[in-house]
């Protein structure tokens, strides 16, 4: 993945949601490293206490959290306008989990750990997804 190249146009937003802070910190430093923007945040409830969400981002989250079900995302950020990609992740794979983050539209799904180069891709192409006119290198 590309950094952006053009001074004027802000990188893709990547919105990390888990209540590990290593897998936090892990998250945003490959992101970062990726040239995109990373904003990490320990619950779903943090999440929404945050007000900009620029069109070109997705999220990252973790199923299994304290508080609000990060499989409840899709339809709180709906409930407020909201259309972003959600990749889901998880230490606790399981048939149940795997339907119901494809049920509620899941741009991805990975089983901790995760793959960087995996994770970059499918977060690339999240994005291009959502926003097709996107040029690679502003991802």
């Amino acid at each position: 993945m590309m950094p952006a190249t053009d001074p004027l146009r802000a990188p893709a937003t990547v919105f990390i949601v888990d209540d590990e802070s290593s897998i936090r910190t892990s998250m945003t430093r490959l992101l970062r490293s990726a040239g995109l923007r990373a904003e990490a945040f320990a619950s779903v409830d943090d999440f929404f206490k945050q007000s900009d969400v620029p069109p070109n981002s997705c999220i990252v989250a973790d199923i299994s959290m304290p508080g609000t079900s990060s499989l409840a995302l899709p339809g709180a950020l709906a409930e407020r306008g909201l259309k972003l990609p959600i990749i889901f992740v998880t230490a606790e794979d399981n048939e149940q989990v795997r339907a119901e983050a494809k049920r509620v539209g899941a741009a991805g799904y990975f089983r901790k750990p995760i793959d960087d180069c995996a994770l970059l891709d499918a977060i690339e192409w999240a994005l291009r997804d959502s926003n097709p006119s996107a040029e690679k290198a502003e991802l």
